[in-house]
């Protein structure tokens, strides 16, 4: 017997439109300079919020800093400007906070106002600890041993007394006095934990570094290089702050790309838009902006050797959010394709592009960059992004090889709503295009994702996600799929080839259900279930999507899709 959903469309409209990026700070005292939190001894840096196209999307660090001694206002921010804090805020965004002590020295109830600041507002995302003097000492002894560190995504000391134990591993970077004694505690905690990149110990022990060098050390081998999040068993942003119900306490711990490291020269554009009633005013208001992603590899490739692909962000979100948190970018300086992500969405003044205006981006870029292969172009979107990736895929089938949505479906009905995007119109396209047309296409989602569910054995029907298999079947003219039966499949509930559980090795051990569907010998649709893990980008599955992109081109003349 069929199951209804539980949750009805509407009802998931809304959680899909709260989504939001992670909670920021907003200024409680006088621009660019530190004010007291009322009722703490805790001083926060009051930074404007707007920050220009030019900077980065987010993720950007909160800076606690346990100083040397308790420190006025002026003193803070003399600080911060010593350690170049503000110029990091101004381009990442985040927040600094001196944490001074409540008495003449460290306690434990400094140990307890920190606790309450990271879980203030929401999950903490990029916690960054910096103690300097007897506020090192009190990082390595007190707050090190303690839960908190599976939370933070680095820690800083300099000319700290050592402690005896760090509970979790954490990126750190120790400096100055007693560093090699200071770093044994983080570095046995890093030995213990399974091998990952990011997480490393670095140390510095030359007592006659200033603390600014120490700091741009730090800065540049440690703290720039991730962020930390906890996405396993609920959508990180919806989280109540570090208490996790679940008891996940070791946070997963993410690479921030950096550019210039990855040899991308990264461009910005805002395109004026033709005005009809005035097209020679020169200078038109209405504009399109992206953001372009080009390898040192296809910088001066020959003509028509690079594949391009093309990023959309979620409902509301930074135009830079995927190309931040996605993963492309660091393959694109593996495999040597161009990354584009468009605010396809509009606002902060910018023309919603709709799927019209991204093919004519793209017929931008195909001239202004000749090195595009025009028979390799791909899209992938995240939550509103790729259910737009999931249109354009049926929509503009002349010109996409294949489309990826992670954590984003099609909801059912006509379309009336959010961006007209319905599952009975896009059926009919694909219906009328069966035999005629061909597109490779990947979905990614987690068992967990609470702003567009993922379905189970009691509530499939409907599911934004099997929406989108089933008309992607349809315009592949493969057999589509009808009930589910999960004797067949436990996570999929119908049968596919390839079927597999791979280890990720991610915290807790993050694994993907993957499986996929064919036509003939061709594998059509790759389809891929993270388990446990809520609605975000998670990075190990980009490698997965382009591996399934990189087989599919269409032919220019012809359009007919290809496979190799």
């Amino acid at each position: 017997m069929k199951k209804k959903l539980l949750t009805a469309a509407a009802s998931a409209l809304v959680g899909f439109l709260a989504a939001a990026q992670p909670w920021m700070m907003r200024p409680q005292g006088p621009a660019n300079e530190f004010s007291a939190m009322e009722g703490t001894s805790v001083l926060n840096y009051n930074m404007l919020p707007e920050r220009d196209i030019h900077s980065r999307a987010g993720y950007g660090p909160a800076f606690y800093i346990f100083p040397d001694g308790r420190l006025d206002n002026q003193q803070a921010l003399e600080l911060a400007q010593r350690l170049k804090l503000t110029e990091i805020v101004q381009e990442y965004g985040g927040r600094i906070m001196v944490v001074n002590p409540a008495s003449d020295k460290w306690q434990d109830q400094d140990l307890e106002a920190f606790t309450r600041l990271i879980g203030m507002g929401g999950a903490p995302t990029n916690v960054k600890v910096v103690g300097i003097g007897s506020g090192a000492t009190f990082v390595n002894r007190q707050l090190a041993a303690t839960d908190l560190t599976g939370v933070i995504a680095g820690i800083v000391t300099i000319d700290g007394e050592p402690g005896k134990v760090c509970k979790f591993p954490v990126p750190a970077f120790i400096g100055g006095k007693n560093a090699a004694k200071a770093a044994k505690p983080y570095q046995a905690a890093s030995d213990a934990a399974p091998a990952d990149p990011l997480q490393k110990v670095v140390i510095n022990t030359d007592r006659k570094a200033s603390l600014e060098m120490l700091f741009a050390q730090a800065w540049d081998d440690v703290l720039s290089a991730n962020y930390r999040y906890n996405n396993l068993f609920r959508t990180f942003y919806m989280s109540r702050g570090i208490d996790n119900p679940e008891g996940v306490k070791n946070f997963e711990l993410v690479s921030i790309p950096v550019f210039d490291k990855l040899g991308i020269q990264r461009n910005v554009v805002e395109y004026p838009l033709v005005d009809m009633n005035a097209p020679s005013r020169p200078e038109n208001p209405d504009k399109y902006l992206w953001y372009e992603y080009i390898p040192k590899q296809a910088q001066d490739a020959a003509p028509g050797t690079v594949p391009l692909v093309v990023l959309l962000h979620g409902h509301g979100n930074d135009p830079r959010t995927q190309s931040e948190t996605s993963g492309f970018p660091e393959l694109a300086a593996e495999e040597g394709f161009m990354v584009v992500e468009m605010e396809w969405q509009g606002g902060n003044g910018y023309v919603p592009m709709g799927l019209d205006g991204i093919e004519a981006v793209i017929s931008v870029l195909r001239q202004k960059y000749p090195q595009i292969d025009g028979s390799r172009i791909y899209a992938e979107g995240l939550s509103a992004g790729a259910m737009t990736s999931n249109m354009l895929g049926v929509r503009k089938s002349h010109l996409f090889a294949a489309v990826a949505g992670h954590s984003g479906g099609i909801f059912s009905g006509n379309g009336l709503g959010y961006y007209a995007y319905g599952s009975e119109p896009l059926m009919n396209e694909a219906i009328q295009k069966r035999g005629h047309v061909e597109v490779g296409y990947c979905s990614v989602v987690g068992t967990h994702d609470d702003t567009i569910r993922f379905f189970d054995q009691d509530n499939w029907e409907g599911s934004p996600y099997l929406n989108v298999w089933r008309i992607y079947e349809t315009v592949n003219d493969m057999p589509v799929t009808g009930d589910l039966d999960f004797s067949v499949d436990p996570t999929f509930g119908f049968a596919l080839r390839d079927r597999k559980q791979i280890h990720t090795g991610k915290s807790e051990d993050i694994t993907i259900e993957f499986g996929q569907l064919y036509k003939d010998e061709k594998p059509m649709i790759r389809l891929m279930v993270i388990d446990h893990y809520g609605h975000w980008n998670f990075k190990p599955a980009a490698r997965l999507i382009w591996d399934f992109f990189r087989h599919f081109s269409r032919d220019t003349e012809t359009k007919e899709l290809r496979y190799q």
